[in-house]
């Protein structure tokens, strides 16, 4: 495993690099407020030992440097330009998957609207909004959510949440949750807070509609923070025509049944790439 770090627009964005001489390429983007680590049981997968395997870490997140512009940079389409200015340059001719979770899923649909052509995405706990498909009609109410869109909150609030997104009670999981919160560097989640309330952002729904390739989307069945069921007829081209839903997993899904959603992952990438397995 190596760390890198690619300089996009002014931020060292730092990247952890599996098997870097391998292609095709699967990229992971984070959620709010946790890092590429939270990636671990993908990268370390050994369903996904022949590919390359590439976990960013985004602004001011994990290992990542914060932008001197917090206000042109942290709205979510913003986002989308810098992820998908960093995957051109990595990937270069290789063919590549991106697999996003939470609001990373966000940004990976709103990256779209930027010259990217990956072969397919994965879609976990997805947040996803256009038309219809608004915050209000499928964000849980009662949950601390509110704390990755808060500056700064207690840590008890923090754990409280970690407990709402997350069903494993594994001690080294939570704490480096918690530790991936308060590294988050200054300014980030209340300007991005800012921006959505300002509405700054695209139809994703139609962003990831217009790919126009069979699209993994995974849910936790446990999911406490958003409805699991509010994706299943939207007009997205569904891989296997339809929407898992994973027993025993909550909102970040890919940690709560990591076996589960790398079988997923691997069984998606082999039929995309027709690699065998």
């Amino acid at each position: 495993m190596k760390k890198k770090v690619i300089n996009v627009f002014n931020i060292n964005l730092a990247y952890q690099d599996i098997n870097e001489d391998k292609s095709p390429i699967i990229f992971f983007i984070h959620g709010n407020s946790i890092s590429s680590a939270s990636w671990k049981a993908q990268l370390e997968s050994g369903l996904l030992k022949n590919y390359r395997l590439i976990a960013i870490d985004l602004p001011a997140h994990g290992d990542s440097e914060g932008s001197s512009d917090p206000d042109g940079d942290y709205s979510i389409p913003a986002l989308g330009k810098i992820v998908a200015t960093a995957i051109k340059s990595i990937a270069k001719e290789s063919p590549y998957l991106i697999a996003a979770v939470s609001l990373g899923t966000n940004i990976l649909a709103e990256s779209l609207a930027f010259n990217l052509n990956p072969e397919g995405i994965i879609l976990a706990g997805s947040c996803l909004v256009g038309e219809k498909y608004t915050m209000d009609t499928f964000i849980y109410p009662g949950t601390n959510v509110h704390v990755v869109f808060t500056e700064q909150s207690p840590e008890n609030d923090v754990r409280t949440y970690a407990s709402q997104v997350m069903t494993t009670r594994d001690t080294a999981v939570v704490n480096e949750f918690v530790t991936d919160y308060y590294r988050v560097k200054p300014q980030f989640r209340s300007a991005l807070s800012t921006s959505i309330t300002q509405q700054q952002f695209n139809d994703e729904i139609e962003l990831v509609a217009s790919l126009n390739k069979p699209v993994l989307m995974i849910f936790g069945k446990d999911e406490q923070v958003i409805n699991p069921d509010y994706l299943d007829s939207a007009p997205i081209k569904l891989w296997n025509n339809q929407v898992y839903k994973i027993p025993g997993a909550n909102h970040l899904v890919h940690i709560d049944q990591p076996e589960a959603f790398n079988q997923l992952l691997a069984d998606y990438a082999g039929d995309i790439f027709n690699t065998p397995e």
